[in-house]
């Protein structure tokens, strides 16, 4: 065999030697990258100690959350009634409890006597009115919801105008819902659905301007002279965690001439 041609077979040889070499180096990575992947990966103990951090620190956001949402509703009891949050807001109280049946609704707080608790005062989601305590011992009270069959508080129907008229809010046995009941009839009234409801403050348990609700249907009974008015509620105790406990501030002389709940002249 010639020289040349004895070189050429060898160096083809040899090529396909290193060729078949890479291809199975190529073919099996993890020679390379297993010590590597081991040096970086964490151990057992370490995974742990990560996903418990982790859960701490998502617990610490959910509940962060809460908590401004918290300071919203109190600041906003400043806000929206003119009356500083110290003389308004008598405790806050975590729900227990509920009692819902045969038209019948309450729930329980964890306030009670011992944290300032009076019976009759109204209790708030935020500034929205949800119901009165019903009865109270040391560390627990009851609260009637304005949806209760029972429940009847003085409301009125509000506008940006102001009052438009006033009445009886009865609850209506069903979550979420009231009628809103004697309504005096006059010329010219008109009751459209979608006003806003609020508590009228007239029989002084409640402080005048709570939201309640709005308007769902409006229209005359059969004689025509009255309204029969669904108020869908704007408080909702069944999805809240807990609830404010507030009392009537009491109003200077120059506010107690005024109408209750109407606008001054």
């Amino acid at each position: 065999m010639k020289p040349w041609l004895t070189i050429t077979l060898l160096a083809i040889a040899t090529a396909v030697l290193a060729a078949g070499g890479a291809a199975a180096l190529w073919g099996r990575p993890g020679w390379l990258l297993t010590p590597m992947q081991r040096a970086v990966a964490p151990s057992g103990d370490q995974h742990d100690a990560l996903k418990i951090l982790q859960d701490q620190v998502a617990k610490l956001t959910a509940e962060n959350a809460l908590l401004r949402a918290r300071l919203k509703q109190y600041a906003s009891i400043s806000g929206e009634g003119g009356f500083p949050p110290e003389r308004v807001v008598v405790a806050r109280g975590r729900i227990v409890g509920r009692t819902a049946r045969a038209g019948r609704r309450f729930f329980e707080l964890d306030t009670g006597t011992a944290d300032g608790v009076l019976r009759d005062l109204p209790v708030a989601d935020g500034w929205n009115l949800v119901g009165l305590t019903a009865g109270m011992r040391e560390g627990r009270c009851l609260v009637q919801d304005l949806a209760d069959s029972e429940s009847r508080v003085p409301a009125a129907i509000i506008d940006g105008n102001g009052v438009v008229a006033e009445g009886v809010l009865a609850g209506a046995g069903e979550p979420g819902f009231a009628r809103l009941d004697f309504i005096e009839p006059r010329d010219g009234l008109r009751i459209d659905a979608g006003m806003a409801v609020a508590s009228a403050g007239s029989d002084g348990r409640l402080p005048p301007g709570l939201a309640i609700g709005r308007i769902e249907s409006a229209g005359r009974g059969t004689g025509a002279e009255h309204w029969r008015l669904r108020v869908r509620l704007s408080g909702d105790a069944t999805a809240a965690e807990s609830l404010l406990l507030l009392r009537v501030p009491e109003r200077r002389a120059d506010e107690a001439a005024k109408p209750v709940g109407r606008p001054a002249e």
